[in-house]
């Protein structure tokens, strides 16, 4: 599954190994092969999450905050699973609905995430891209906030409409 940016689809591929690591424990049966696993899960779940906030926060992503908070769902329910004690019935339950639920998030939270990469990227070389390049883009009222001119920088202006009137 892709979310049509590299380098979150490099991190979620290493999300998908260490679940499918997560899965075949389960299947064995072993409840301390599925701990392991779940601490592996962890372990990475815990790097790939600061970084995904902080670009998140970086390119400021209005879904930011939300998807924090889904991240400490996640990571307190894997918690939860490691921690469970000996309740094999427990830490199995877990193991699956984490799986269930980080498939879940990369396949709608993160795509979001991903399409909202793809689509700022798509105007910044729409931007550099020069005049005549692309669609025009008309920001949206009060986007870039109050644009002063000082009146020298008027004067060329003026004076160059008032060339074309004379030419006229």
């Amino acid at each position: 599954m892709s979310v049509g940016v590299d380098l979150l689809d490099a991190h979620h591929r290493h999300i998908w190994r260490r679940i499918r690591h997560v899965a075949n424990a389960v299947s064995d049966g072993r409840v301390d092969e599925v701990r392991a696993a779940l601490r592996f899960l962890h372990t990475y779940l815990v790097a790939h999450h600061f970084e995904e906030e902080e670009w998140m926060l970086e390119a400021g992503y209005p879904g930011a905050r939300e998807h924090t908070r889904m991240h400490a769902e996640i990571m307190d329910g894997v918690r939860s699973a490691i921690d469970a004690g000996r309740d094999a019935k427990a830490i199995f339950e877990t193991a699956e609905w984490a799986a269930r639920t980080l498939q879940a998030h990369m396949r709608i939270e993160d795509l979001k995430l991903g399409r909202f990469f793809t689509a700022r990227e798509n105007l910044r070389r729409l931007a550099e891209s020069g005049p005549g390049a692309g669609t025009a883009l008309t920001p949206l009222p009060g986007s870039l906030g109050t644009v002063k001119l000082e009146r020298d920088e008027l004067e060329p202006i003026a004076s160059a409409a008032d060339r074309r009137r004379d030419e006229s």
